[in-house]
């Protein structure tokens, strides 16, 4: 594993996800899905549009469980688990 040469290299840890097509768009959501369950699957590489739509979304879901939610910190998720004991 290499680390990336400047920090604008490491795009998995930017915190601006990059701009993609409509994240709405349910033929594409669709489309995503069965790209990303083939990929699971059969080890298919996934295209690079579809990954950033992919991580967009996901960047997107996650800006709205911090939003409604807020952060959860160590001790509070412990006793979450602590409770499926």
């Amino acid at each position: 594993m290499t680390a990336p040469e400047t920090l604008s290299d490491n795009i998995d840890m930017a915190t601006n996800p990059p701009a993609v097509p409509p994240l709405g768009d349910e033929s594409l959501r669709g489309a995503d899905a069965a790209a990303v369950l083939e990929h699971f699957v059969t080890g298919k590489p996934i295209d690079a549009a579809i990954l950033d739509r992919v991580r967009a979304r996901a960047a997107q879901v996650d800006a709205d469980i911090r939003r409604n939610r807020g952060l959860v910190d160590d001790d509070t998720f412990q006793s979450l688990l602590d409770d499926d004991v």
